[in-house]
């Protein structure tokens, strides 16, 4: 098990609760993580069934959802095959994250 992996479980909980739309960029500086490094706990926290991964197609994205950055509406991703990809926490994961200070 990756050390840590509960605490940084616990706080990407409290990000996705945040309804903030954030990058793997934003969420691996808030963790003082390495990109590369981010990457690999998602997959790990992916295969343990702690998050899962969501891929939606993103056109026609008007921007409205709430909370939306409008990423997905503008013109320099407005290809037609265009899916975006978002991560959730499962119930196992949110079991996991209760009882932690």
């Amino acid at each position: 098990m990756v050390v840590g992996y509960r605490y940084f479980l616990k706080r990407m909980a409290t990000m996705m609760d945040s309804r903030e739309n954030l990058t793997i960029r934003t969420i691996a500086d808030r963790l003082n993580l390495r990109q590369d490094e981010f990457r690999d706990l998602l997959h790990i926290m992916e295969k343990k069934g702690d998050i899962e991964c969501c891929i939606e197609n993103a056109t026609g994205c008007t921007g409205g959802c709430k909370g939306c950055s409008k990423v997905c509406a503008g013109p320099e991703l407005s290809s037609r095959s265009m899916n975006m990809k978002s991560y959730r926490l499962t119930e196992k994961g949110r079991s996991t994250c209760e009882g932690l200070t």
